[in-house]
């Protein structure tokens, strides 16, 4: 399975900004923001792949809606 990237740019980088000051609370209050330092993480990595599992399943479930209501 690729990868394929389905985000812009500019959401690209506003993840890796925005994840990497939510794990950079965990320098200065170690307990209890770890959970908080795992969706930074979460956000950063999906800003470098460019790819968000959850458009991809609501992308794929819009084209995958092939039933079309009888009127």
């Amino acid at each position: 399975m690729k990868l394929q990237k389905n985000m812009l740019p500019v959401e690209r980088w506003l993840r890796i900004y925005f994840g990497a000051m939510i794990a950079a609370v965990l320098l200065w209050y170690p307990w209890p923001f770890w959970e908080w330092t795992l969706s930074g993480y979460l956000l950063i990595a999906t800003g470098i792949f460019g790819y968000c599992p959850i458009y991809a399943f609501l992308d794929g479930r819009k084209k995958g809606d092939n039933s079309t209501t009888p009127v």
